[in-house]
């Protein structure tokens, strides 16, 4: 397992510093067919990471580069080249790359890079801080900087301000707020906009190896990887408690 996290470690620095370089320029913004943006640095990006993990000999699924079917893939990366497209169009150095491998069906190995502030989460050295610094903060809520929805709140304000009714709530963008759960300085992460498996594989897997939990909000149980579909349902990303 080490071995492939230093090949995805790999790609997503190498990803990192062409995503930066067309950060710095006047870059085209284009829509989607599902009305999501899309850059030249998304696309610059995956096909480097993917070009970084052909030698694992594992399939390869990305935002940018989905295969007509997957079922058969056991095993596979599961990659969001740049997670955070909104956050990199509006220039607040929001935006990560994602990389995560996928095994029967759950990630279980994950990174995360930030290239503005160049910094890295991986599932295998991620830990909470050795230290009680999240009881000397507010009770602290993450929610999308740029998809927030009145769900969100009714959530915040039926399920969790009851028991934590001085909590705080924080804005961030992609998975940046998985990494805050991760590093222990914010508590629950709440999520009822429209993401896919790639925005939440690499960061479900490094959250989850730091104690942590991400589950549905309908029924309380774990995310589900390698549908027939990659849309996530409404989920709630927990901290370790």
């Amino acid at each position: 397992m080490e071995e492939l996290l230093q090949y995805a470690i790999e790609a997503a620095l190498k990803a990192g510093k062409a995503i930066m370089e067309v950060y710095a320029t006047s870059f085209e913004v284009y829509t989607k067919d599902d009305d999501s943006p899309v850059t030249q640095a998304d696309l610059r990006a995956s096909q480097i990471i993917k070009e970084m993990l052909k030698p694992t000999g594992l399939p390869f699924v990305s935002e940018e580069d989905l295969p007509p079917d997957r079922s058969k893939f056991g095993r596979y990366w599961l990659v969001d080249p740049l997670d955070g497209t909104a956050e990199f169009v509006k220039r607040n150095g929001e935006f990560t790359v994602n990389i995560a491998l996928i095994d029967d069906k759950r990630p279980v190995l994950g990174v995360i890079y930030a290239p503005v502030m160049d910094k890295m989460w991986d599932s295998i050295h991620v830990g909470l801080p050795h230290c009680d610094s999240h009881t000397k903060r507010p009770f602290t809520v993450l929610v999308s900087r740029s998809h927030r929805t009145s769900e969100v709140d009714a959530f915040i304000n039926k399920v969790l301000r009851p028991t934590h009714p001085d909590l705080v709530i924080d804005s961030q963008g992609s998975s940046l707020k998985f990494a805050r759960l991760a590093e222990g300085t914010a508590d629950v992460y709440v999520c009822y906009s429209k993401t896919k498996e790639w925005d939440t594989a690499a960061a479900e897997a490094i959250l989850c190896a730091a104690g942590g939990k991400v589950l549905r909000i309908n029924d309380g149980k774990p995310l589900e990887y390698s549908k027939k579909d990659y849309p996530n349902p409404p989920f709630v990303a927990w901290a370790l408690q």
